[in-house]
């Protein structure tokens, strides 16, 4: 029976793996043909600014050509029969190409609302696409994770629970990720593409502000690499690897400090020493989850951070001056502080403590304590 399982799950992963890639397949056209669809949009509205000029200019001509002939006819006498024609031809001509233009620019804005439909329709196809990834992306990790093995067992439920909530975490962060990348660095590139498009339409007949546009680009380029720079940091700090701990949270606290506006100070208590490499990966992303709660709901104007180093433990002390809240409020619904109970669970993963106090109007304090020799021998 056993064996008919873990062959049915076999097979139901090699089919669920195969529609992932369909999916990734069918984002992927839906990007490009959103990205052209925002060329093509861009260029529409261009050739629509320029017809309401021309439009606007011959209007003009037109009035003015109504003019002459009700001058024409009103002193008929003075006109030789070929100058009556003359200008009634020109009178003419005038309408009809007002006319061909007016016609010209419903059409092109026509085209153009067919083609903010067409955008809004794909960007939600892509939308959709990342969103079913996600999910599919959890189904086979929790076949890959070996849920049929722990059915076997005697705490098959807690392992399920904890394996879940493995997930739920793992898949949250990509979907930071993710919406991180496309917001900032995949638009920036979208639009490096576009102006690059555009410096090469310049050559041909104005090649004296390809310069200009070429500088611009080097800066948006600059700025994109940064952007990158920032979410690399954020999957994982280089600096951890090669410093430490310490030398990584005071780098970061730098750069919150200067993103939020919000006064750090960074204590370093008992001997500093290099933990586990998982202990220390652990301990950046509580610290840097308590920060952001502290950026989205303390409302704090400063915030002190403490690393302790003690004998067997590592504790982790976030302490700010803002609004505070109800601890056992907040607690007791987890959809309104996923980022405290994510913090709590990940603490618990490592068999360490977490607590928390907050006073309303007077602040929050955030303890961690994590076992330094949790994984491994700490590395002094």
């Amino acid at each position: 029976m056993s064996d008919q399982l873990g062959e049915i799950m076999k097979t139901t992963l090699t089919a669920i793996e195969s529609g992932k890639e369909e999916i990734f397949f069918i984002a992927e056209t839906s990007r490009n043909e959103t990205l052209r669809l925002t060329n093509e949009l861009s260029q529409l509205k261009s050739d629509i600014a320029e017809i309401i000029l021309q439009v606007d200019n011959q209007e003009k001509v037109d009035r003015r050509m109504r003019r002459k002939l009700m001058e024409v006819n009103r002193a008929y006498h003075k006109y030789t029969q070929e100058e009556m024609f003359e200008t009634y031809s020109e009178a003419k001509d005038a309408q009809v190409s007002l006319q061909l233009m007016q016609a010209r620019e419903i059409q092109l804005r026509k085209r153009r609302d067919d083609l903010e439909r067409s955008l809004r329709q794909m960007q939600a196809t892509v939308e959709r696409a990342q969103n079913l990834m996600t999910h599919v992306s959890m189904a086979i990790s929790l076949l890959q994770g070996g849920i049929a093995d722990s059915l076997q067992t005697q705490n098959h439920e807690q392992k399920i629970e904890m394996g879940l909530r493995v997930i739920r975490a793992q898949e949250e962060e990509r979907r930071r990720v993710a919406r991180e990348i496309h917001d900032g660095p995949a638009q920036t590139l979208a639009n490096i593409v576009l102006r690059l498009e555009i410096a090469e339409k310049l050559l041909e007949f104005d090649p004296t502000r390809v310069k200009a546009e070429l500088i611009d680009l080097k800066n948006l380029v600059r700025s994109n690499l940064q952007d990158i720079r920032r979410i690399i940091f954020d999957l994982r700090p280089m600096a951890l690897d090669d410093l430490g701990i310490v030398p990584t949270i005071s780098k970061y606290l730098d750069i919150f400090q200067e993103n939020y506006g919000i006064k750090c100070k960074f204590l370093v208590e008992g001997r500093e020493k290099r933990l586990f490499p998982a202990l220390e990966v652990a301990l950046f992303r509580l610290v840097q989850e308590g920060m952001t709660n502290v950026a989205k709901h303390a409302h704090s104007e400063k915030v002190d951070i403490s690393l302790i180093y003690q004998e067997d433990w590592t504790i982790a002390l976030i302490q700010d001056f803002g609004k505070g809240f109800e601890v056992s409020s907040a607690l007791s619904n987890p959809g309104e502080h996923f980022g405290l109970m994510g913090m709590r669970e990940r603490v618990e993963m490592f068999s360490g403590h977490f607590s928390i106090q907050s006073t309303l109007g007077k602040g929050t304090k955030i303890e961690l304590s994590i076992p330094s020799r949790h994984g491994g021998e700490a590395i002094t």
